[in-house]
């Protein structure tokens, strides 16, 4: 039993992007001006278009847009950035979960 688990931990630590790439990912298709800064306008528009209904209701129940901002303005000025992003290792995209989302909703290559 010990060991099933043991692979089942090392399978999904495989999985999990690393945080540059979803970062990457993230900025590079929901910075639609380019200007290196994501709008609450841009990341609605981002993650809104890419999801299903039921998914909508989802992403909702757990914070939406507005948790990412908190888990990701560092100076609370309504936008993001990248160097925000990594001034916020405790929230902002600090888990497998998160990374993995991304990649997934923008359809980025992990590797």
């Amino acid at each position: 039993m010990r060991l099933l688990w043991l692979l089942l931990v090392v399978v999904a630590a495989a999985k999990c992007p690393p945080k540059e790439l979803a970062l990457d990912c993230f900025y590079d298709t929901a910075d639609i001006n380019h200007d290196a800064r994501i709008s609450r306008h841009e990341l609605s528009h981002a993650i809104y278009s890419r999801l299903s209904w039921y998914k909508k209701a989802g992403f909702a129940v757990f914070g939406g847009i507005g948790q990412i901002f908190n888990d990701c303005d560092y100076n609370d000025d309504g936008v993001l950035t990248k160097k925000e992003a990594y001034q916020m290792p405790k929230t902002c995209m600090d888990s497998c979960y998160k990374r993995s989302m991304t990649v997934t909703l923008f359809h980025c290559s992990a590797a």
